[in-house]
């Protein structure tokens, strides 16, 4: 089973749904259904106002194109990449928008994980933590300023133990290692509320938060 809980803080307010984090589920009826979860950064002063319609064209388009968990991520992204650069050629220096996006699709016991531009994600599995960040050339600069961009994918197996947390670069930085890691050994009902008393420091930052735990035994029908 997968456990999914989240927050956004938006202008200092907690809500449970914000711009930032989106939970798209397969609607369809695929043999193996995939799920998109995503958090998108504002990295511009005035993007803010387009993370919200951003984050659900992602979510719509990656399942209507999706020929594979990166493919999907990858062609979402580059359509919303698109559309942003599109409004930047047509605006002034100083109304130029852009974000960063941490995706992760999964699948099964599987799961990739895409970064570009302001992103983190903490990956928790077999009693290790790590905390992630695009690191590959491409996959720096955020989304809608320059030519072209790449996501730096990981792949993530999905084991009864293992959490994953995407969450703003904004919230990682107030999180000290010890306390992030203390968050994600709690049970996923309590980790978020750990998290939360450094976000309510921020005036606008959100988390998600995969926990896959393990399947309850079936129940023997009564003889």
């Amino acid at each position: 089973m997968l456990w999914v809980g989240q927050f956004g803080m938006v202008d200092g307010e907690a809500r449970e749904e914000s711009p930032w984090v989106g939970v798209f589920p397969d609607s369809g009826r695929a043999e193996d259904p995939s799920d998109l979860y995503l958090l998108v950064e504002p990295a511009l002063p005035g993007s803010e106002d387009f993370c919200a319609e951003m984050k659900d064209a992602i979510g719509a388009l990656f399942h209507k194109r999706k020929v594979s968990l990166t493919g999907g991520i990858l062609g979402a992204l580059r359509s919303a990449h698109e559309n942003l650069r599109d409004w930047n050629r047509k605006s002034m220096k100083d109304s130029r928008v852009a974000a960063g996006v941490a995706c992760l699709a999964v699948q099964g016991q599987g799961a990739y994980l895409g970064l570009v531009g302001p992103s983190a994600a903490a990956i928790a599995t077999n009693g290790s933590l790590h905390t992630l960040r695009p690191t590959l050339p491409d996959a720096l600069e955020p989304l809608g300023l320059f030519d072209d961009f790449y996501p730096d994918f990981s792949r993530i197996p999905l084991d009864d133990a293992a959490r994953v947390l995407l969450l703003s670069p904004s919230l990682l930085a107030e999180l000290p290692p010890e306390e992030l890691g203390a968050a994600m050994r709690l049970p996923p009902e309590d980790a978020l509320p750990a998290l939360y008393r450094h976000a309510r420091r921020l005036p606008n930052c959100g988390a998600i938060l995969l926990a896959a735990t393990p399947d309850p035994p079936e129940q023997q029908p009564a003889v």
